[in-house]
């Protein structure tokens, strides 16, 4: 993030404290009604009184424009779920030296996107607890408390990875360095086949083109864990290709 110029670091900040904004006003009550909701009828207020008390032409188009201005902050920042990934075109593959996890060695991250049980789906926002691990038959799993003792997970293999961005998540003052990770999803309340559900590895469906792409992101305080995770989504990815054209 650096290395961008100042104008597009100003601007990405911006944007990141906008959608926290929005995210948080969104969940904070205040007499039984949320901050956003306050926030926009103080707005529409103001414009009406500007209407109503003749305040002239001016304070009319800016309070219209600031009415107007709160609500496309607040469906855009829904559409694009509260944040936006940003793509690091500079980055490069971690190097040889970096060790890929252990199978079964987990790594708290902050997960983002949408995970699911077999009857319940829902989106998460750098959720902390998250883990993500990677078992001897394949699996790569993610699971997510997003609740006190409730959890969502995600399962995804080398066969359905389709690619792994490294990259920002923005969300408040500061970008978040993010590892974007798309796949065929094959777990949730949409697929029939979960057997997923009773023993690692029996989720995969063989007919991979009716899966549609999902993605989803972990969030890293440290470069190195980062890396590793990266690391191991690569190997395991060349690892399973090899095999199948060797």
């Amino acid at each position: 993030m650096e290395n961008l110029p100042a104008t597009k670091q100003l601007y990405y900040s911006y944007i990141g404290r906008l959608y926290a904004f929005a995210y948080f006003s969104q969940r904070r009550t205040f007499l039984g009604a949320t901050h956003s909701g306050w926030l926009r009828f103080l707005v529409l207020a103001l414009f009406v009184a500007s209407l109503v008390l003749q305040w002239g032409w001016v304070p009319s188009i800016f309070t219209f424009f600031l009415w107007q201005y709160v609500g496309f902050i607040y469906r855009r920042a829904k559409k694009e779920g509260y944040n936006k990934f940003i793509v690091d075109e500079t980055a490069v593959l971690p190097s040889e030296s970096v060790h890929p996890l252990t199978a079964n060695e987990k790594i708290a991250v902050r997960a983002s996107g949408r995970y699911a049980v077999t009857d319940k789906t829902d989106t998460v926002l750098l959720v902390k607890p998250a883990h993500y691990w990677h078992v001897p038959m394949g699996d790569h799993i993610v699971m997510v408390e997003y609740r006190p003792k409730n959890f969502l997970y995600q399962f995804f293999n080398a066969r359905t990875l389709q690619k792994i961005e490294a990259g920002w998540i923005l969300f408040g003052k500061e970008p978040i360095s993010t590892l974007a990770i798309t796949f065929l999803e094959s777990w949730g309340p949409d697929h029939n086949n979960n057997a997923i559900a009773y023993f690692v590895g029996g989720g995969a469906h063989d007919d991979l083109s009716r899966l549609k792409p999902r993605t989803i992101y972990f969030s890293f305080e440290d470069a190195a864990e980062q890396n590793k995770v990266w690391a191991t989504l690569i190997k395991d990815a060349r690892d399973v290709r090899a095999s199948i054209t060797a």
